[in-house]
């Protein structure tokens, strides 16, 4: 099993199974909650206090309903959508990198499961650079006319 998980066509199928279920969700409005390995692939801009981020577990719940299912978008491999936090409902939008999502749930029931999410991501060594630019909301900054 573990070979599997870790063969990349097998991950990448995950992953466009994945995303092709989370578009249709959100384009026949319907809401549904995912759990998150929070481990890597999650940011909140802007980031939330310490108290709050220590409060999150390895396997996150968010709910994506009301407010948060109207922000809800996918950009490339990315899932994004705005949230409030704590008792003080602290906003912050959150991008997932989707290969990070473990599963979806809509009421009670998962009806997706990604089990390459419980693996720990592949660690590349790259530039600062790099890193700035692979992610979506950085890329505005440089405009390629």
């Amino acid at each position: 099993m573990t070979k599997l998980l870790y063969n990349q066509k097998y991950r990448n199928l995950l992953l466009k199974q994945l995303k092709e279920q989370i578009l249709f969700f959100l384009s026949n409005n319907i809401e549904f909650s995912i759990v998150v390995n929070i481990d890597t692939g999650v940011e909140f801009s802007p980031k939330l206090p310490e108290d709050i981020l220590s409060s999150f577990r390895e396997f996150t719940l968010f709910t994506i309903s009301g407010y948060t299912f109207q922000s809800a978008y996918v950009k490339n491999n990315t899932f994004i959508f705005e949230a409030g936090f704590g008792s003080n409902n602290i906003g912050a939008v959150v991008y997932i990198d989707m290969d990070r999502i473990l599963q979806i749930v809509i009421g009670e029931t998962p009806i997706f499961i990604n089990l390459s999410a419980t693996l720990e991501q592949k660690i590349e060594e790259k530039n600062s650079f790099d890193v700035f630019m692979s992610k979506d909301r950085n890329k505005k900054f440089f405009n390629k006319n």
